[in-house]
């Protein structure tokens, strides 16, 4: 069974680059959690660098990588420049590459360009670099720059849903073809992109979320029923697309975990001021 390695660039104390209401570190996450989603239908072994925004340095995804020997290494980049007009998608891979890697862009890179090119962006074209990433990880790599987050055209398609739908529909569509892989058994041929989601952060709302994938509340709400109180933590998982039984089941079931967290830092707050009194009193 084909494994796949997926980072999202960035994340915790690392934001990357920021324009348009958008900062790199979140539009590299949803990518990657959209696209572990659909590829949840298929017969393939996924591992992700991160899940939420959280500091994995790049030494340590590329070693996890080697270390689990993965068949793919992939990973989600924005553009940012100087100049707002910069626009457009571009990929890479290493400047002497492996045919493996060769391949893997030249299967991927036409989809996805294909994809911002018919939402009005610019295919900017397969490139290569000698980014670490694409250096030193043991097997076929590519790196994706999805757009330009300072372009006001490029940053307005990363904030649809519909887009982003499309632009992982195509990546999957890429992966299909370049691993020959199979849906799973009882997944009846729906799209893969039922399982989308977005990891919620802290000071997310509702209302931030929806307006990131042009969605309303009310749609958030039926999505996500354990969402239904109208309140998000972060950690909570919000479907953007629609989910199946078994990933409301355990939407249900982390928020419970979040709470059950939460409370447990009241307690430990509440125990912490019990003793600093108790100590006050026998002074």
């Amino acid at each position: 069974m084909p494994k796949i390695y997926l980072r999202a660039g960035h994340g915790g104390t690392s934001p990357g680059t920021a324009g348009n209401g958008l900062v790199e570190k979140q539009e590299t996450l949803k990518h990657v959690l959209a696209l572990a989603g659909m590829l949840a239908e298929y017969e393939v072994e996924l591992k992700l660098a991160r899940t939420g925004d959280t500091t994995v340095s790049l030494s340590a995804s590329i070693e996890e990588a080697n270390r689990w020997g993965a068949d793919l290494y992939y990973s989600s980049h924005v553009n940012g420049f100087t100049d707002s007009r910069a626009l457009g998608y571009e990929s890479y891979i290493y400047t002497a590459p492996s045919a493996g890697s060769i391949r893997a862009q030249n299967i991927l890179h036409p989809r996805q360009a294909a994809v911002w090119v018919k939402w009005g962006s610019r295919d900017r074209g397969m490139k290569r670099a000698n980014f670490a990433e694409l250096r030193e990880t043991a097997m076929p790599a590519i790196l994706v720059e999805q757009g330009f987050i300072t372009n006001p055209g490029d940053a307005g398609l990363l904030k649809q849903g519909s887009f982003i739908n499309e632009l992982t529909t195509a990546t999957v569509q890429g992966l299909v073809e370049l691993y020959g892989l199979k849906k799973k058994e009882g997944t009846g041929g729906e799209p893969a992109a039922k399982t989308g989601k977005y990891i919620a952060a802290a000071g997310d709302t509702l209302q931030k979320v929806a307006d990131r994938y042009n969605l309303t509340v009310g749609d958030l709400k039926r999505l996500n029923p354990h969402l239904a109180d109208g309140t998000l933590l972060a950690g909570d998982i919000v479907y953007v697309t629609l989910p199946g039984e078994v990933e409301k089941e355990y939407a249900a079931l982390n928020r419970e975990l979040l709470l059950c967290r939460e409370k447990v830092r009241e307690f430990r707050e509440l125990g912490r001021q019990i003793q600093l009194l108790s100590q006050k009193l026998n002074e």
